[in-house]
C-alpha cells in the first residue's frame, strides 16, 4: 500500500527532531515554546504536534472525550422487574406483572399545591 507523500511528511520531520524535542520538554519548556521554535521545519500543527508528542515522546495513551465505549450502561430502572406469569396461565405482553399490593410510581402535578414561595423561580 503506498501512502501519499504529503500525509506522512510532517511525521518524518517530527520523528526527526524527536531527539531535540525531547530534550526540550526535558528541560522545562512547553510544548507551545518548542513548536514555535520548531514550526518552519516541522510543517504540521500545533495540535498535530501535541498528538505527535504524546504518542512517540511522553508514551501516554490519548484517553481523549471522543473515544469510542465498550459497553453501553444502562440506568436502574425505578420498576421491581416483572415476575413471571405461572406456567399454563396466559400473560398479556403489554401489562407488566408487579407484586401483590405494589403499585406503578406516578407524578401527578397538583398546580394548586398550596405553595407561595417566590425564590423557586
Amino acid at each position: 500500500m503506498t501512502y501519499d507523500r504529503s500525509k506522512t511528511i510532517g511525521r518524518v520531520a517530527f520523528l526527526a527532531h524527536c531527539d531535540v524535542i525531547r530534550d526540550l520538554l526535558e528541560k522545562g519548556h512547553r510544548n507551545k515554546e518548542v513548536f514555535a521554535e520548531l514550526e518552519a521545519k516541522l510543517t504540521i500543527s500545533y495540535s498535530q504536534f501535541n498528538r505527535y508528542v504524546l504518542r512517540y515522546i511522553t508514551g501516554e495513551q490519548n484517553n481523549g472525550h471522543q473515544r469510542k465505549r465498550t459497553a453501553q450502561i444502562s440506568p436502574p430502572t425505578p420498576y421491581p422487574a416483572p415476575t413471571p406469569a405461572p406456567s399454563g396461565e396466559a400473560r398479556n405482553s403489554d401489562a407488566q406483572v408487579f407484586k401483590t399490593g405494589q403499585k406503578r410510581a406516578q407524578f401527578k402535578h397538583d398546580p394548586n399545591s398550596g405553595n407561595t414561595r417566590d425564590d423557586l423561580i
